[in-house]
């Protein structure tokens, strides 16, 4: 693991990679949480929909990452582009050992 990605257990961590608990949307009540949150039906976030769709954990398991319809998200603030530093490695390194990533 790269020493300088923050590991997470997965609940800590959005879809997106965000760290939830850093997170000013989630402190703000711009995001309710993904992995603590029942969205409703076609109101879900992108990432939780197409996590959802494909039975993933979060956006760096996926096959298509980095992928065009997330890449605006991921450059708008530091957490943002941390959270796109952190899922880049799960993809490149394929690290999923038990609860985090």
């Amino acid at each position: 693991m790269s020493d300088t990605i923050a590991w997470k257990p997965v609940g800590a961590l959005g879809f997106c990679g965000v760290d939830c608990s850093a997170c000013p949307d989630l402190s703000e009540g711009k995001c309710p949480g993904c992995r603590k949150s029942v969205w409703p039906e076609g109101d879900a976030c992108m990432p939780v929909a197409c996590c959802g769709e494909k039975g993933i954990a979060c956006c760096g398991q996926c096959p298509r990452f980095p992928c065009p319809d997330m890449a605006a998200f991921y450059e708008e603030s530091e957490g943002h582009r941390a959270a796109y530093a952190r899922m880049t490695a799960l993809k490149n390194q394929s690290i999923v050992k038990e609860d985090r990533i």
